[in-house]
């Protein structure tokens, strides 16, 4: 299962405009400005907030926590690039949980003059009433080498959205360790502090109007894996199938679903086997995982995960996928896909992928 968490508040630092709030930019913005002579930068952070509570008293209340083995809970921040500039091929990008609490403001970058009525390089909330972030400028936050104060993100050639695992960070928050007041991110070590140009990462914001929002993942194993009992064939690499999900058109966007799957071995001799009075089905193999693909973009709301999007099995040989509609953005039509890996022994032989040809629409 994947429970979605949406940012609740986010916002720019910049270095170069220390008073300047932009809670209300479409983009957050991870850059450093060099001069031409190499001699001054000025940088800027992103910051992003996500309320918890709900989704993890919800996890608690079934014995899920981060604390326990139990579904192997684990959470991920996401960020979606809208645009990159400059980019060097290889660079870092650091996540940090911040120390103190901070107001969202009003402000975006394209105001004349400038907002200064919320989170800024220099004040957690405002020019008034001018708290200041505690013995430092561009947010105060925690820095040490655990993983529940810096996890790095390493790019190489590829695009540079964020999809990190922060499940130390939020662990400390709700093991009342640490106040949960966000993130921050940055360029790791001295890529903020030296003459070299990274670029510009530019990522959206909650106040998109994309579905790009920034989000946090609650990734936990809840499927069944066993059958009461076996009444059917698991396929085999030597199968052909038809994989259908028994789904409606529309689902409301504050449910959580079970759909079930039946699978069809495509040219099959005739047997007695599945006529009338009997019952007779074929079953994915245990390893078996679905994704959620946007039908407009094509890209994965969903990847696959071996634990988060595991097929489940119950009763006597049925499959099904729990789904957490929330995650899912309404007014969009969505495709279910499947990953099916065939083993020998321990040893994956084959892994095939099917897309289901039935679409289903999520509605608020």
């Amino acid at each position: 299962m994947i429970k979605t968490i949406f940012s609740s508040k986010d916002s720019t630092l910049y270095q170069s405009s220390q008073s300047a709030n932009t809670g209300n930019d479409g983009i957050l913005q991870l850059s450093k400005f060099v001069s031409s002579s190499f001699g001054d930068l000025a940088v800027t952070r992103p910051v992003v907030h996500f309320d918890t509570t709900t989704v993890s008293a919800s996890l608690a209340a079934n014995g899920i926590t981060t604390a326990s083995s139990a579904g192997g809970l684990q959470w991920w921040l996401k960020l979606f690039i809208s645009e990159e500039k400059d980019t060097q091929t290889e660079y870092q990008v650091v996540i940090h949980p911040i120390r103190e609490s901070w107001t969202k403001g009003s402000g975006k970058s394209t105001h004349l003059p400038l907002t200064s009525d919320g989170v800024s390089w220099q004040y957690r909330d405002g020019t008034v009433p001018a708290t200041q972030w505690t013995g430092v400028l561009g947010g105060r936050f925690f820095s040490g080498s655990a993983a529940s104060e810096s996890i790095t993100q390493a790019f190489n050639n590829v695009q540079g959205d964020i999809e990190v695992n922060v499940t130390d960070m939020v662990h400390a928050w709700h093991n009342n360790q640490v106040t949960n007041n966000g993130f921050i991110l940055k360029r790791s070590g001295s890529q903020e502090t030296d003459s070299t140009i990274y670029g510009d990462q530019f990522y959206y914001s909650r106040n998109t109007n994309t579905i790009y929002s920034p989000r946090l993942e609650a990734r936990y194993d809840d499927a069944s894996h066993t059958f009461t009992a076996t009444q059917g064939t698991k396929i085999t690499v030597s199968h052909e199938v038809d994989i259908q999900p028994r789904l409606r058109p529309e689902y409301k966007q504050n449910s959580q679903e079970r759909i079930w799957i039946n699978t069809f071995i495509k040219g099959g001799a005739r047997s007695q086997a599945g006529s009338v009075g009997s019952t007779y089905r074929h079953h994915l193999p245990q390893s078996s995982s679905y994704a959620i693909i946007d039908n407009a973009t094509g890209e994965y709301v969903y990847k696959h995960d071996k634990d988060a999007t595991y097929v489940g099995r119950t009763g006597t040989t049925e499959n099904y996928i729990d789904i957490d509609m929330n995650g899912l953005f309404p007014e969009r039509y969505y495709a279910l896909e499947f990953k099916i890996n065939h083993y020998s022994d321990l040893n994956v032989i084959a892994t095939r992928y099917y897309k289901s040809n039935t679409l289903f629409k999520v509605v608020k």
